[in-house]
Parts: C-alpha cells; structure tokens; sequence
C-alpha cells in the first residue's frame, strides 16, 4: 500500500467509525446518519479499489464491535456487507434492479442467518421479535398519550396490538428486503451526486428517468397474487404476500421513474417536484397509483421508449 493509498485509507476509517459512533449516539438524529455511515468506504472503494475498501470494511467492523459490541458490529457487518456488493459492482454494468436486489437479498440473508444463530428455530425467532416489538409498541402508545392523542385511539391500537403485531411479523422478510433495498438506492444516489464524472462506473443505468422494472418480474407479481386468493393455500400466504409487496415496491420504483421523466420534459420547478415526491410518498392512494403505473407500463409504455427505441431496457 502506497502512502497515499494509506492516507485515504486511514482518512476513510475514521470518518466511516465516526459516522457509525455518531449514528449509535444520537436518538434521532443517528437514524438520519445510518445511510451515509458507508460513504466514505464506497468512495474509497471507487478511487481505490475493491480490495483496499474491503480491508477498511472488516478492520472497521471488527473495531466497531470492540467499541460497541456484537449488537452494534452486527448491523455495522450488514452495513459492510452492501458497501462491498456495491463497490464489488462498481464498473461491471450490471443492471441496477440486480445490485440493488442483490445486496438487500444478501443483507436479509445474513440476518436472517445471524437470528438464526442467536435465536434458534424460525418459531423462537419469531417469538422474540413478538416480545420485542410488544415492547416497543406499549413505549409508543404511552408516548403518544402523554403527547396528547386522543385516549380513545391509543386504547384502540392496544386493543388490537396482538393483530398489529401478528401481520408486522408476517411481511417482515419483505419490509426488511425493502428497507435493505432502499439503503443501496440511497448510497448509489450519493455516490452519483458526488462523482457525477463516474456515473456510467457507478450505474450502468445512462438515465434513471427511462428505468423499468424487468418484463419477466410480471410473472412472479401475478403467481404469488394468485396464491393469496386460493382457498386452502394459507401455507403458502405467507410467502405469497411478501413475494407481492417485494415485486410492487420494484413497479412503484418503475412508475416513480415515468413520473421523474415527465416532470423533467415537461420542465416542472423543483420545488413543486419535491412536494410532489413527498405526497407520493405519504399518500397512500398515490403511491398506489404511482406503482399501477409502472405495473402497466409494461403494455402501455407510457414513455414511448419502445417506439423511440431509447434504451429499450437501458438498465439491462
């Protein structure tokens, strides 16, 4: 390692073990800092390569779980984890849905391993998490009282705290697999912001406002919608309905990229842009709508990229 690799790298580990501490330390705040804990190793990783980030990836984690604990250098791991699928990435054009699934799968994967060492058996796993999130659930609602919400609305959500719980605990995989997924997306549009020189490295995707979701995800969207409406299937719901809520968030992320590209051509002030995006996502009627009209894209091609044949799948 040369001596100005060396100074990267040493600049890159402390910044990356701040982030990380500063993330841990602050209630709220720190949920704000948990995306860009792994800036600084991915630009290490673009400027210097995959094995110098890789080094800085395990000596950091290894020094946050000394710091911290396991608790803390597990999820530091998984953090980690995405940052070396994405820089492993970096300059090998691979379509964005297959990093972005790749390293939430990956992630959700190692999770789902890691409760499985700890925990036990998919029961006992599933048993804790219904003590933990019980917990939390009972802190939130005595919060919200003392904030003021109506009595008869906090009594209601604790009447029904079992189902809450129960239907929490059935779409985890998927609500985890989105969270996962959306830390990379997040991650890949700081990178974009801050080396725009090096887009087509980063993302093989040349626009993002002409993304679509790959034709043949229809088939997995539509079978496991199938199952839920199956009598009898209740052993395969479960699965089904985070196969279902997994493929919508990729067709909203579609028809979120139809309404970026209309807003772009027909030149809509930013402004208006980012109050829009937030009621998108907010309203639940219009994140509906918005990932109906990725879903049906795939007919209609509402962008025309077909007949124009601009990058007829430009991420693929």
């Amino acid at each position: 390692m040369d001596l100005q690799t060396a100074k990267s790298f040493a600049a890159a580990f402390a910044a990356t073990v701040a982030l990380a501490i500063f993330a841990l330390a602050l209630p709220i705040g720190g949920l704000l800092l948990i995306p860009l804990v792994m800036q600084p190793a991915l630009a290490l990783g673009l400027r210097r390569g995959f094995r110098t980030a890789a080094a800085l990836l395990v000596v950091a984690t290894a020094t946050m779980t000394y710091i911290a604990g396991v608790e803390a250098g597990i999820g530091y791991g998984l953090l980690a984890l995405m940052a070396g699928i994405l820089i492993y990435s970096f300059g090998r054009g691979w379509p964005i849905e297959r990093v972005v699934s790749g390293a939430a799968a990956a992630m959700l994967g190692t999770l789902g391993a890691t409760l499985a060492y700890f925990l036990g058996s998919p029961g006992e796993i599933r048993a804790v998490l219904a003590l933990v999130f019980k917990e939390n659930l009972q802190v939130s609602l005595e919060l919200y009282q003392g904030a003021g919400f109506s009595g008869e609305t906090v009594e209601l959500v604790r009447t029904r705290a079992p189902q809450i719980i129960d239907m929490i605990l059935t779409v985890l995989p998927a609500l985890a697999f989105v969270t996962f997924a959306t830390l990379v997306l997040i991650n890949i549009f700081f990178l974009l912001r801050r080396f725009p020189e090096r887009r087509g490295e980063i993302a093989a995707s040349a626009d993002f406002r002409e993304w679509r979701a790959p034709e043949w995800l229809v088939w997995p969207f539509v079978v496991a919608g199938f199952v839920l409406l199956i009598p009898g299937a209740e052993a395969f719901r479960t699965a089904g309905l985070n196969m279902v809520l997994v493929t919508a968030v990729f067709y909203f992320f579609h028809g979120l990229s139809i309404v970026a590209y209309y807003f772009h051509h027909k030149h809509v002030p930013r402004v208006l842009r980012g109050l829009l995006y937030l009621a998108i996502v907010f309203e639940q009627i219009l994140t509906v709508a918005v990932m109906v009209l990725g879903l049906f894209d795939l007919w209609v091609d509402f962008r025309r990229l077909k007949k124009k044949d601009l990058h007829p799948n430009p991420v693929a």
